[in-house]
C-alpha cells in the first residue's frame, strides 16, 4: 500500500484484515507512507509497518517509478512471508513483481481501467502481472476490463470487498446533531476523495445548470477531502450555488450523515466496486450513479438505485428526473430497505480464503 489514507480501497483492506482469524493468520501491512486516517481502525492483531513515517513528499512518485521492481521489493517487503499480496496498483504491484521469495503472491485489481501508472512501460506491466500466482478482481467488470487491457487471461477470480454491514448500521443509528437538514428539500450527498476520477467538477456544473433552470428544491452535502477542494469551491461560486452546498470534510462516521439523506449521488468516471455506494445502500439511502465497474453487481435489479450512462447529459437527466418526480424517490426509498441486507462480510471472507488457497 502507498498508505492507509481515506480512500475506499484502504477502508476495505482494513475491513479484510480485521476480520481474518488472528489464530490462523499473522498479518503485516507494509505501506510506503504513514499517518493515514484508516490506521487507527486496525485491530491490535494487525501489524503495520511504514517505510516513511510521514505523509508523501514531493517527488516521491518519480522515485517510485525510477526504482526497479527488485529494488522496490527489497526496500518495502524485507521480511519473509508465506503469502504476499499487492493490494493496490502501481508501487505495491511493481514491488511484488520483483519478488524472489518462495511465497505465494497475489495482486488485487480494483479497476480494469488502469493505464501504465508508475510502470515504466506496458512490457514491464505485463511481465509483473504474469509473475503472480493469482489476481483478485473486486467486480466482474473489473476483470473483463483488465483482461482486455493486458490481452490475456491471468489466473484469478472475483473477490468482493469486505463490508462490515452490522458495524455500519450501528454507526448510522447515531444521532445527527452537527447539521440540520431542510425536510422541504431533497438532501443529496456524496462521499469520496476530491480527485478527478470522482467527477465532482461535472456534478457541480450539472447542479448549477439545474439551479439556473429553476430546479432548486435541493441541497448538496459533500463528505471528503483532497487537493481539489479549492477548485470545487471556486466552481460552486461561479455557478452561484454556494448557499446550496455544504462541505463536511472527512468524517470518521460518514454513515450517520448518509443515513439521513434522501439520495446518494455517485458521479464517478470510473470505480472498481464502490465502497461508498455499497455503504449507502446498507444504511438504506438510495443511489443514483453513473455506469461504472461493479454498479450492476451492487444494485442489480433490486430497484435500490438508478444507473445512468457515464456522460454529463445522462447524469443531468437522471438527477433532474428524481428532483422533479417525488414518486421516483419514494419508490427507490422503499426498494432500498429490502436490498440493504444483501451484503454479508462472511461471504467475502470465504471468497478471500477460497482465492488464496485455491490450487491453480
Amino acid at each position: 500500500m502507498l498508505d492507509l489514507g481515506g480512500g475506499g480501497a484502504e477502508k476495505v483492506l482494513v475491513n479484510l484484515v480485521n476480520n481474518l482469524d488472528p489464530d490462523k493468520y499473522d498479518i503485516t501491512i507494509r505501506t510506503v507512507f504513514g499517518k493515514g486516517v484508516n490506521e487507527k481502525f486496525l485491530k491490535p492483531h494487525v501489524n503495520l509497518s511504514s517505510l516513511f513515517k510521514g505523509r508523501p513528499f514531493r517527488g516521491n512518485a518519480i522515485l517510485q517509478k525510477i526504482l526497479s521492481p527488485k529494488l522496490l521489493y527489497k526496500v518495502l517487503v524485507k521480511d519473509k512471508y508465506d503469502i504476499e499480496i499487492a493490494y493496490m496498483f502501481n508501487t505495491p504491484t511493481r514491488a511484488l513483481g520483483g519478488s524472489t521469495s518462495k511465497a505465494k503472491k497475489f495482486a488485487w485489481i480494483h479497476s480494469g481501467e488502469m493505464g501504465l501508472g508508475k510502470f515504466r512501460n506496458k512490457k514491464e506491466l505485463l511481465n509483473v502481472y504474469k509473475s503472480f500466482d493469482g489476481i483478485a478482481y473486486v467486480s466482474k467488470q473489473a476483470q473483463i476490463s483488465f483482461e482486455n487491457y493486458v490481452g490475456f487471461k491471468p489466473k484469478g477470480m472475483v473477490v468482493h470487498n469486505v463490508i462490515e454491514a452490522d458495524k455500519i448500521k450501528s454507526l448510522a443509528s447515531e444521532s445527527l446533531t452537527e447539521i440540520t437538514l431542510d425536510k422541504n428539500k431533497v438532501n443529496l450527498c456524496s462521499v469520496g476523495r476530491f480527485m478527478p476520477e470522482k467527477g465532482y467538477e461535472r456534478l457541480i456544473k450539472i447542479l448549477g445548470r439545474l439551479n439556473s433552470e429553476g430546479i432548486s428544491n435541493w441541497h448538496f452535502y459533500l463528505l471528503g477531502t483532497g487537493e481539489l477542494e479549492d477548485t470545487y469551491k471556486k466552481l460552486i461560486d461561479g455557478e452561484k450555488i454556494k448557499d446550496k452546498f455544504t462541505f463536511l470534510g472527512y468524517q470518521s462516521n460518514p454513515y450517520k450523515y448518509v443515513k439521513n439523506m434522501d439520495l446518494f449521488v455517485c458521479s464517478s468516471y470510473l470505480e472498481g466496486f464502490s465502497t461508498a455506494v455499497t455503504e449507502s445502500i446498507i444504511v438504506e439511502t438510495p443511489v443514483l450513479t453513473t455506469e461504472c465497474s461493479g454498479m450492476d453487481e451492487i444494485i442489480g435489479d433490486s430497484g435500490a438505485g438508478i444507473i445512468v450512462a457515464n456522460n454529463d447529459d445522462d447524469l443531468f437527466k437522471g438527477i433532474k428526473e428524481v428532483l422533479c418526480n417525488t414518486k421516483i424517490l419514494e419508490n427507490l426509498s422503499q426498494k432500498v430497505k429490502f436490498h440493504s441486507n444483501s451484503f454479508k462480510k462472511e461471504y467475502s471472507i470465504l471468497e478471500f480464503e477460497n482465492f488464496i488457497y485455491k490450487e491453480n
